[in-house]
């Protein structure tokens, strides 16, 4: 079953908003996966600009690197569409850097401190709260984001916004979606200071399992293109893509 709706980006945003999202919502009690199907209409040529695809549960979730994510019911599990204005711009790497800051940066006026393990988890008090999924496909920015509220989150000592309205969750998250890509839209250099204010890695001794080998040392904020910048105790390596594996407080 599916429902649609429109919503209009919040007001307070909506003066100062370069790519004037107009978000039109379709929920659906059930989907394999958000992301899946907002591809799957992109691909067969549908104007999927501001396309929201929420589902009230997925079968078939997923992170990066196609890794399962759990979304029982409960949770807020939900994709929207970009058209790139200035194609290739949104395409950049470091677009789901954007998003997890605007989440950050929006979670926090609602009264919720989270931080931001790179390269696409908010955490909240050390546990995993959300994900982040982007993907650049057609001139469209699709950004996937899971959040766990009233679902019960795997592993077991992942966070939850228990408590919270479902319905009220789902607009944080638009919300924050538009404020992310807004601020990187406006001022893309400046993005590795804004995310030094949640970055959950900053100072800490990590490990991080990359294509190429696994790179050792401490966190110490990031580049402009969003890549980890990594002291290894020689020289400062620029990570692009990878897993953190673990980490500890660095001296």
């Amino acid at each position: 079953m599916c429902s649609a709706s429109a919503a209009r980006t919040p007001s307070r945003w909506r003066d100062a908003v370069p790519l004037s999202i107009a978000f039109r919502i379709e929920t659906f009690d059930s989907l394999p996966s958000t992301q899946a199907e907002a591809r799957a209409r992109l691909e067969r040529g549908e104007d999927v600009d501001g396309l929201v695809v929420r589902a009230l549960e997925q079968t078939q979730g997923r992170g990066r690197r196609g890794r399962h994510w759990l979304s029982a019911p409960g949770g807020s599990y939900q994709t929207l569409c970009v058209r790139d204005a200035q194609p290739p711009r949104l395409g950049a790497g470091a677009s789901a850097i954007a998003v997890a800051v605007g989440l950050a940066g929006t979670l926090a006026v609602y009264g919720v401190k989270v931080t931001i393990k790179w390269p696409n988890d908010l955490l909240y008090r050390g546990r995993k709260l959300a994900g982040i999924l982007t993907e650049y496909r057609r001139g469209h920015l699709l950004v996937g984001v899971g959040m766990n509220v009233a679902n019960e989150p795997l592993p077991e000592d992942a966070a939850a916004l228990r408590g919270w309205d479902l319905e009220g969750v789902h607009g944080v998250v638009l919300e924050g979606v538009q404020r992310g890509l807004d601020g990187w839209w406006d001022d893309a250099a400046g993005l590795a200071a804004r995310f030094a204010a949640f970055d959950a890695l900053a100072r800490r001794a990590v490990r991080i399992d990359t294509p190429e080998g696994a790179v050792e040392g401490t966190a110490v904020g990031l580049d402009p293109q969003g890549g980890l910048l990594v002291y290894t105790g020689e020289r400062v390596t620029h990570v692009r893509s990878g897993t953190v594996r673990a980490y500890a407080r660095g001296a």
